[in-house]
């Protein structure tokens, strides 16, 4: 594997970047790390299918009882394959980490791999079941996913810098330290763009990850690495970070449900870059199934989780509130335009049938104001969420009182929007997650991306969920045929959104998967999922297969 240089960088070894020597070693060494007989044949890997999983299914590395296990959307019914004993957590490991290298090879989606240590880990899960005839948590057995932001024990967290290679992790984040003792199988961390601030997964230790179902475009971020992995099925469940979308934009991008929580439910932590955050990150579940993503949030609570970290609160699931209510419809408040960027055709249509749908079965859908709220909330979140590679600059240092006046403003904003959000007595609001359906690595080098839509909620503090609800079609969203006049009419409002336009390619992005945004308010969780079961029920009536 190579880095990108120019043809004179590589006639003249003296031009070189220094750290150039350092990122091939890593790359070497994490090759080296899949087993040889797991490595794509050469001509396969030279020009390989558009969806990692078509090369899956093509490389014939997987047996079909393989495939059928990885592809396995709700994690219960694994649990229950390996609590039964009808499936070792060796094998069922062995075959995600197989789908794991793959999709590797082609999406650049992982940053450690740790494959042995995932089998021995099964293997003595397997152990203790056979001895004791118990399980030891209720993910036992089962390999989940993590992002690069948390430690594990003896390997690197490097968030994208090279700098940080070769220093491993001393201790085990809490996340992982939780995840362990619910039974999980650790195998794999999942690639960041670097620093994290970003909505693509680019970095110069691991290159670009790119999107599970269209390797032209990219797979989002910060959570990319994680996105591109569920997305080829190499994991069942991951665990993600959001401080803007983080989440939610790669969950959009490959068709994948998930959790965006309040602060305070998932554990954060992790050994480097201690600061204080105006927007506080969180952690959350990212899966192929929202039943799976409840099945965490519902079992990691229940292990007492604060308990082992201080900042967690201590709220227990509630399943009651996770319901979807059996004597009254539901009353959601509904975003089409947060009024500074447009959403293209397909993801206009997207939400129009989904309102469309609720509508049909009685419930109500109100005009939520995505105007002068909206607009007030994206502009305090504009310049530190949403253009490219955001790490800020000297000059960008806020004094104390700056830092007192930032904060003074956003209590006033949250203050006023919960005000508007009891009075409208909603159950949760319903949204895009993005404005834009996927574009070419790197675009955002020069680009104006927009993440109002999820950016305001991590000011907030609200909890979101995200559920595939359809996909854009060439046919349907195109410009030009009539079918989008509003769109074709358009007038450009700012630089975000002339860039959201005039990147718009219906062929590009044909087929691609389109995600809505259930946003439940502060802490919750519950009602956004209970919301969006009911949303999956009548969108996608068969499982939604990306």
């Amino acid at each position: 594997m190579t880095i990108e240089t120019h043809p004179q960088d590589q006639a003249q070894e003296h031009k070189t970047p220094p750290w150039n020597k350092r990122v091939l070693e890593k790359r070497a060494t994490q090759l080296a790390l899949i087993p040889s007989a797991w490595h794509l044949p050469a001509p396969l890997l030279a020009n390989p299918p558009a969806s990692s999983i078509d090369t899956i299914c093509a490389s014939g590395i997987l047996s079909a009882e393989e495939l059928t296990w990885t592809e396995t959307a709700d994690i219960r019914d694994l649990v229950e394959l390996v609590k039964s004993r009808r499936v070792t957590s060796e094998a069922l490991t062995t075959a995600f980490c197989k789908r794991a290298a793959i999709a590797q090879q082609v999406t650049k989606c992982l940053t450690e791999i740790f494959f042995d240590k995932a089998l021995q880990r099964a293997r003595e899960l397997d152990d203790h079941l056979l001895r004791t005839g118990e399980i030891v948590g209720p993910l036992h057995g089962v390999p989940v996913s993590v992002k690069d932001r948390f430690d594990v024990e003896g390997f690197d967290t490097t968030i994208g810098w090279v700098g940080l290679t070769n220093k491993p992790a001393k201790s085990n984040s809490s996340i992982v330290q939780l995840l362990e003792s619910m039974g999980a199988v650790l195998y794999v961390k999942t690639n960041v763009p670097q620093s994290l601030m970003m909505s693509d997964s680019y970095n110069h230790v691991f290159g670009q990850s790119v999107n599970a179902l269209n390797h032209a475009l990219i797979s989002g971020g910060s959570s990319g690495g994680q996105g591109a992995l569920l997305g080829s099925r190499g994991s069942v469940l991951g665990i993600g970070t959001d401080i803007g979308g983080s989440i939610r934009v790669p969950s959009n991008l490959q068709g994948l449900y998930s959790i965006c929580p309040t602060t305070g439910r998932v554990p954060w932590d992790c050994s480097f870059l201690h600061q204080h955050y105006l927007i506080t990150p969180v952690a959350g579940p990212m899966a192929t199934s929202l039943a799976t993503t409840e099945y965490f949030m519902e079992n990691h609570l229940a292990s007492s989780p604060w308990n082992v970290d201080p900042n967690l609160v201590p709220i227990p699931w509630r399943k009651e509130l996770a319901t979807p209510p059996a004597n009254r419809k539901l009353r959601l408040g509904v975003v089409f335009d947060d009024g500074v960027v447009k959403p293209q055709p397909p993801v206009a249509r997207a939400m129009r049938e989904t309102v469309d749908s609720l509508r049909a079965a009685g419930h109500e859908g109100i005009l939520a104001d995505g105007g002068q709220h909206c607009r007030s909330l994206c502009k305090i979140v504009d310049e530190p969420l949403i253009e490219g590679m955001v790490v800020g600059k000297e000059a960008d240092l806020l004094s104390h009182e700056e830092r007192e006046q930032f904060e003074g403003t956003k209590l006033t904003l949250q203050t006023a929007f919960l005000k508007q959000w009891i009075s409208s007595e909603i159950d949760a609001l319903l949204l895009p997650v993005l404005p834009w359906v996927g574009y070419k690595p790197k675009t955002w080098v020069k680009s104006k991306q927009w993440l109002g839509y999820t950016a305001m909620w991590n000011l907030l503090d609200y909890a979101g969920v995200t559920v595939p609800v359809a996909r854009a079609d060439r046919g349907l969203d195109s410009v030009g045929s009539g079918c989008n006049p509003e769109w074709e009419g358009h007038s450009i409002r700012n630089e975000s959104d002339a860039f959201n336009y005039l990147q718009y390619d219906a062929d590009l992005v044909h087929g691609m998967p389109i995600c809505v945004q259930i946003v439940g308010g502060r802490f919750g969780e519950e009602k956004a999922v209970a919301v969006g079961k009911v949303v999956d029920e009548l969108m996608n009536p068969t499982p939604f297969q990306s």
